[in-house]
């Protein structure tokens, strides 16, 4: 099965910058959006960031996963082993930027075994190599944006949602961070994959807040985990198996913000995919489109989707 995908962001009605992103490459399977934030132009240079790194690794990866999730492993054992045997500064401290522990890892030596390592055996079964990769690839992508802040202060602050889908070996695998969001249609139902993270939807989990005071709270777009604000992120993951027909859509709250959970599952079922990111964006537009929209529509299906016979 192959994933179709495609995609679209706009600025909105009310603001100058687009400060999201988005990817889609078909031939790797992987599909993200980006909703950054901060600083002058910061917001934009995070998303942007955040999106550009996942597609350049996954892209290199490209279908061999368990080997590329072997290479990510090496290099943080190497790093390990190399810090240590670094005597720790004066000051205590001891480096730990990406910059100063590539610089270790580029000195380490590799083991010497004469063969290439391998998973210990059962391992691969107990766990995705394609989503434990993309685990790895969201950290280090949240500590060179963290990296990045601090080299430009105009930068300072920048920090970016990340809501990432890969299809491979009959599942779509999703890392999730922020308020972007991942649903999947199936046999006319739609379902929401992931969990918001900001302190609105914190409140409505638990109760202590109603659906008419979260819509009028002023606390309604803290985020309570991003990517880059943080040298290190663990972000949420998600493996579900799929099916042909199987549709995926990811959104910015630019979009989720204006589309209930059952109007958004009519005009799924109605609309044909490749018109879903335009006809989302402009009914968001129209229902104010105070902030940037994005949207991007995912198909797994073994032959091009042909549009529907009128």
């Amino acid at each position: 099965m192959k994933l179709w995908a495609w995609g679209q962001s706009d600025p909105g009605r009310k603001r100058e910058r687009n400060e999201d992103s988005y990817l889609v490459d078909p031939e790797t399977g992987v599909m993200a959006v980006a909703d950054g934030m901060g600083g002058h132009q910061g917001g934009a240079t995070a998303s942007r960031m955040a999106v550009e790194y996942l597609g350049r690794e996954l892209g290199e990866a490209r279908g061999n996963f368990e080997k590329a999730l072997l290479a990510q492993i090496q290099a943080s054992v190497r790093v390990t082993e190399e810090m240590e045997a670094v005597d720790v500064p004066d000051s205590g401290v001891v480096p730990t930027s990406p910059r100063q522990l590539a610089s270790y890892a580029d000195h380490a030596q590799p083991p010497v075994s004469g063969k290439e390592p391998t998973l210990p055996a059962g391992a691969i079964h107990a766990f995705s190599p394609a989503l434990e990769l993309m685990r790895g690839v969201v950290r280090r992508a949240s500590s060179a944006i963290f990296e990045a802040a601090w080299a430009k202060p105009e930068l300072r602050g920048m920090g970016t949602t990340l809501t990432a889908m890969l299809v491979h070996a009959g599942r779509a695998h999703v890392v999730h961070a922020g308020d972007s969001r991942c649903y999947m249609f199936r046999d006319g139902q739609l379902r929401q994959l992931t969990d918001d993270h900001s302190w609105i939807a914190e409140q409505l989990r638990t109760g202590s807040i109603s659906e008419a005071e979260a819509k009028s709270s002023k606390f309604r777009h803290v985020i309570t985990k991003s990517i880059g604000f943080e040298r290190d992120i663990e972000a949420d993951t998600k493996s579900v198996p799929v099916s042909a027909g199987d549709c995926f859509l990811l959104c910015s709250d630019g979009m989720s913000n204006y589309v209930e959970h059952g109007e958004l599952e009519r005009i799924v079922a109605m609309t044909w995919y490749r018109k879903l990111p335009a006809t989302l964006i402009d009914l968001a537009n129209s229902r104010g489109g105070d902030d940037n929209i994005t949207v991007v529509v995912g198909l797994v299906s073994n032959t091009p989707p042909a549009p529907p016979a009128h």
